[in-house]
């Protein structure tokens, strides 16, 4: 993406920006008062006088005012059930246009998420045709419009200065590094930092959150918990490997339909799936829904025919925050290992898709 202005509308301006993208992870976000420059592998962001540089090696598009725009599914999948779109324009450019609204089972989470940072309870969105991304956006409140989104002058494909994603700070501008910064606070608090990596910030903050939070479990230490609750109930299959790799197999491989157009092959008890997990993949406003994948993270045998999977979604090489560590189940069906028909089904209604239980949901042999 090329240059793009982005606000609202000019009669009832609040702010505009300049805005320049290079995918995947570099960008330029300029205003008056604040900067925010990613050359792909440092971030800088602040006001006039005080600007933070961050160096975490991939910076996180999603994490800026630009990223739900650009990338929308990692932030609405899930989160908003959609009306049937229409055909639109916006700034010269064949779009969809929809109205959506907070999925009733996730709406305690989509006022923080969405009511933040696009603003509104209900939402009209126009989605461009060609790119996926949101070329505009009103939230409304009391079905009153509370906020307006847009790009204009938008330019794509076109060639980007490497000079745009380079920060040079203004005469009298402050830079100082995140890592530092932290370890300030380390230091002021108390925390011991002998042992840590000073140059790793993960290392950095887990010291902080040992000493500042003792009691309180880590990220890491939930999902050991979550995994010690299984009791094998039966020795592995004999071929461990085997096994792993053909339940990775069979989740990556999910979506594969039979001969029929309707069964999934392999999900148990994949009977007329085919429709519904495209209904899913198409809830995925900015994306490609063939680059949906499912990825496993682990694995845990209870049985020789049955597996504890954990595993996370990725759409464009990138995995949803909100779908990563989700729980699910193997099952070894006439000598073939194949997802369980209820973890699918989960999966579908996260994605707001509500289908019939199947005949058999035991997933068992």
């Amino acid at each position: 993406m090329g240059f793009a202005s982005f606000g609202v509308p000019l009669e009832t301006s609040d702010e505009h920006l300049q805005v320049w993208l290079e995918r995947p992870a570099k960008w330029r976000i300029d205003r008056d008062d604040r900067i925010d420059v990613s050359d792909g592998v440092h971030r800088w962001t602040g006001v006039n006088g005080h600007v933070t540089e961050t160096d975490q090696g991939t910076p996180d598009l999603d994490s800026t005012e630009l990223g739900m725009l650009i990338a929308p599914g990692r932030s609405l999948f899930g989160a908003l059930e959609f009306d049937e779109p229409v055909e639109d324009e916006v700034a010269g450019r064949g779009c969809l246009k929809v109205a959506a609204r907070a999925a009733s089972r996730t709406a305690h989470r989509v006022d923080m998420s969405l009511g933040l940072r696009l603003g509104g309870i209900d939402h009209t969105i126009w989605f461009d045709a060609a790119t996926g991304m949101i070329l505009r956006h009103v939230g409304e409140l009391d079905e009153q419009p509370c906020s307006v989104s847009e790009f204009s002058g938008i330019v794509i494909d076109a060639p980007i200065a490497e000079s745009i994603f380079t920060f040079t700070p203004p005469s009298g501008t402050t830079v100082a590094r995140r890592i530092d910064q932290l370890i300030g606070m380390a230091e002021q608090s108390g925390v011991d930092l002998s042992d840590v990596d000073r140059t790793d910030e993960r290392a950095v903050l887990g010291a902080m959150h040992t000493t500042m939070h003792p009691h309180r479990a880590t990220p890491e230490t939930l999902k050991s918990a979550r995994r010690s609750k299984h009791i094998a109930t039966g020795p592995p299959p004999d071929d461990v490997d085997a096994a792993r790799q053909a339940i990775e197999f069979a989740y990556a491989h999910h979506n594969q339909v039979g001969e029929d157009g309707a069964t999934m092959v392999h999900i148990h008890g994949g009977k007329n799936l085919a429709e519904p997990l495209k209904q899913a993949a198409m809830r995925i406003p900015g994306s490609d829904p063939s680059s949906a994948q499912i990825v496993v993270d682990n694995v845990l045998f209870l049985r020789p025919d049955e597996a504890v999977v954990w595993f996370g979604v990725e759409v464009g090489g990138q995995r949803f925050g909100m779908v990563d560590g989700r729980e699910g189940r193997a099952v070894l069906v006439d000598g073939n290992w194949m997802v369980e028909h209820a973890t699918i089904i989960d999966l579908l209604g996260f994605a707001g898709v509500v289908i019939p239980p199947s005949d058999d949901e035991s997933g068992k042999t």
